[in-house]
């Protein structure tokens, strides 16, 4: 009965769902999982025990969308979907390509996702830069932050209509990055925008109760380009190949320099590390594309001869870059080697 009712709750905001079929409880595995939040803690999580009483979260009005400019880089300025003064009185340029960041479990403005972007966008020229606040959301349990990347999704996806509608915002200017929760919220944020935003990336997208093909996680399908990047396959990431392009750095379980890792904390944020460092490497992540993703699993690429960037600025875009791709990287910054 409590996982019955669980799963009403989990996906309570049915109108936002649309008539899709949801997948049953049944097929996911909700049973003991270890995840940790943005701030390196650990948690164990039990999937039967889902009656943690949900928080209020409205995501229209609990989400803070912080626009960050060159020239209000550390004065953010509020905006809000159907608020024409919020968006008009702000330093919103549609010249200026956008980029749209979203922190994962337990993250908030003060997130070094969003330091660490912002910064180094900012060092190379004019953006939009949107940081999508949803840390009002954020619960200590963490199946019911889980449960919010939808409607976090879609009220990010809103916000950009709206930027569209009233603000000359053009779709192919946007990028939108998430890590971990993040990435999957930034997925819904495609599935908002019915697959024409031109690139998504998602940076170790967080496993724990996003087993199987749930509507709700990040998918190719969600934008032009999905780029995944994996760095903590099989514990709080995504092993599996799910995007257009997915890069595997050290082969996308443990990484160099993390220690034992117990948890996997250090390898999961190293996703938001190696993108960061990729936006003004001289140096750049070159990976080698393999056969298939069996190379992977057994740690031996077959090149196929083709090669790719990943991350960087201006992002992949378009058909060239696709399948699956082995980098190796430092164990300390910067993490980027040449060949």
């Amino acid at each position: 009965m409590r996982l019955t009712f669980l799963w009403f709750c989990f996906f309570g905001l049915g109108a936002l769902v649309s008539a899709k079929r949801l997948p049953t409880p049944e097929s996911l595995d909700f049973r003991w999982q270890i995840t940790e939040d943005e701030n390196g803690h650990k948690h164990l999580v039990d999937g039967e025990l889902f009656s943690s009483p949900e928080m209020l979260f409205n995501p229209e009005k609990d989400i803070r969308f912080l626009l960050y400019t060159r020239s209000t880089a550390d004065s953010p300025q509020r905006i809000a979907n159907n608020d024409y003064d919020s968006v008009m009185s702000s330093q919103f340029n549609p010249n200026n390509p956008t980029r749209i960041v979203i922190h994962g479990w337990g993250g908030s403005q003060n997130s070094l996702i969003n330091l660490n972007i912002r910064n180094e966008l900012f060092n190379q020229g004019q953006f939009n830069f949107i940081f999508v606040d949803w840390g009002a959301g954020n619960d200590p349990f963490y199946p019911n932050s889980r449960r919010l990347v939808y409607p976090v999704g879609i009220a990010t996806s809103n916000l950009i209509d709206y930027l569209v509608k009233v603000a000359d915002l053009d779709r192919a200017d946007v990028v939108v990055i998430g890590h971990s929760l993040g990435a999957h919220a930034a997925g819904n944020v495609g599935k908002g925008q019915l697959g024409r935003l031109p690139t998504i990336i998602g940076l170790d997208p967080a496993l724990p109760f996003f087993a199987g093909d749930v509507i709700d996680r990040i998918k190719k399908t969600d934008a032009e380009h999905v780029e995944i990047i994996h760095t903590n396959g099989g514990v709080a990431g995504f092993l599996d190949p799910i995007g257009d392009a997915d890069f595997y750095p050290n082969w996308g379980r443990i990484q160099p320099g993390c220690g034992p890792d117990v948890g996997g904390g250090c390898a999961h944020q190293r996703a938001v590390d190696y993108y960061v460092e990729s936006i003004a490497s001289s140096v750049g992540f070159n990976a080698v594309q393999c056969s298939s993703f069996q190379d992977i699993r057994r740690g031996i690429c077959s090149a196929t001869g083709e090669t790719a960037r990943m991350g960087g600025e201006p992002p992949n875009r378009g058909t060239a870059v696709r399948g699956v791709y082995h980098l190796s990287t430092a164990g300390e910054r910067p993490f980027a080697m040449l060949n």
